[in-house]
């Protein structure tokens, strides 16, 4: 079986294993990119949408045929009129977190949460009168809030929580949180979040916690990821042999449903249409596929493959998404990509960035995406942050 190296303790929630390296930038532009290099092409209906058969990546593919791979020249030809890269921005030892706006982003450095202004490069304290290590950030769908994280300096395991109104600065505290929790927002005024018992919890901006009461015969001890969308609740369960499964209930039926099998991970686009789900076939060799599926669950295609994956992102309109991919395979899939709903393929961004286990943000129009990982440089492990720009058609 692939094991996956899902996002650890220290990626989620930040958590400092150890000194931090002293702090230093690195910008590097390359401007006028056009997205070349291996390009994957697959499509799907709909709006040229297909159904994928299990195991038939839909690219036009025989079966048992692998995702089709284009080399440079013709990914020249198949790309003008579509994603098109404008600058691609490198931030050394710093953790790109979320984004403000478009032209802000908050990055964590050296446990300090910073504002980093991607036009003029400068960056100011999102927190500046609180001392304790701040960790984790992220930006409430409407921009108006943001949850972050702080640590102890007596000891790594004692985080806590607050969401900070930023037209005021008021913080309020959410409590202590566990190593495994992770915690997104469901909607513009609540937090959602799994607990290592198997429940699942609404906080609301007065920091106070509502349990979701459900009904699930697999509940596992310890729900991962979980996410809101109008009233329906997805996170990631088990089903009877304890194989990874994507269910889902709602706020008025809380029988949770299995809609879909072997999903290691997920997400779902904000208008609840689209659900990305990195699919795998357990105790074998197989790649893992990227695949969307509709509302309901149905697979409408393969749009990436490889050996590890990160989990999907979506633009704040559904029409994007964003993933990364580590292969074995020099001659697969290997870097960051970005689904377009409007055209039904799937384009290489840069294959300088192969993290598996870290997430891939939009910003609010999505022009930009950002994402980190970790690096070796002059024997240090640093962790290098990109931001990607990209050319508005």
């Amino acid at each position: 079986m692939i094991k996956k190296n899902r996002m650890n303790h220290v990626q989620k929630n930040s958590v400092p294993c150890g000194d931090h390296p002293r702090a230093w930038l690195l910008r590097h532009r390359t401007t006028g990119l056009l997205i070349t290099s291996l390009v994957a092409v697959v499509s799907l209906s709909a709006c040229g949408m297909n159904d994928a058969r299990e195991g038939k990546p839909s690219s036009g593919t025989k079966p048992g045929q692998q995702l089709t791979v284009i080399d440079t020249d013709a990914a020249r030809q198949q790309v003008t009129d579509e994603l098109v890269v404008s600058s691609i921005d490198k931030l050394g030892d710093v953790y790109a977190r979320s984004w403000l706006s478009d032209e802000e982003l908050i990055v964590e450095r050296q446990t300090r949460l910073m504002i980093h202004n991607v036009k003029t490069g400068k960056e100011r304290a999102l927190l500046p009168d609180r001392k304790a290590p701040q960790l984790l950030a992220v930006v409430s769908p409407d921009q108006r809030h943001v949850f972050f994280t702080e640590g102890s300096t007596s000891s790594k395991y004692d985080i806590r929580g607050y969401i900070l109104e930023i037209s005021s600065g008021k913080v309020t505290p959410i409590g202590k949180l566990d190593m495994s929790n992770e915690v997104s927002w469901g909607d513009k005024e609540h937090l959602i979040t799994g607990a290592p018992d198997g429940k699942i919890y609404l906080i609301g901006l007065d920091g106070k916690a509502k349990e979701l009461k459900f009904q699930d015969p697999n509940r596992a001890e310890l729900i991962s990821h979980v996410e809101k969308v109008g009233n329906a609740i997805f996170y990631t369960g088990n089903d009877k042999q304890g194989y990874r499964v994507l269910n889902r209930f709602t706020i008025d039926d809380p029988q949770a449903v299995t809609i879909a099998n072997g999903a290691a991970s997920f997400a779902v686009s904000s208008d609840g249409k689209w659900i990305a789900i990195e699919k795998r076939k357990w105790n074998t060799s197989e790649p893992a596929r990227m695949i969307v599926l509709d509302e309901h669950g149905k697979e409408k295609g393969t749009v990436g493959q490889g050996t590890l994956m990160s989990r999907g992102s979506w633009s704040s309109d559904g029409s994007k998404l964003a993933f990364s991919i580590y292969d074995e395979d020099q001659q697969g899939m290997r870097g960051l990509y970005v689904f377009d709903q409007s055209t039904g393929k799937t384009t290489p961004v840069t294959t300088d960035i192969q993290s598996y286990d870290s997430p891939t943000v939009w910003s609010p129009s999505a022009r930009f995406l950002s994402m980190y990982q970790n690096i070796s440089e002059g024997g240090k492990q640093l962790n290098q942050s990109y931001i990607v720009q990209f050319k508005e058609k």
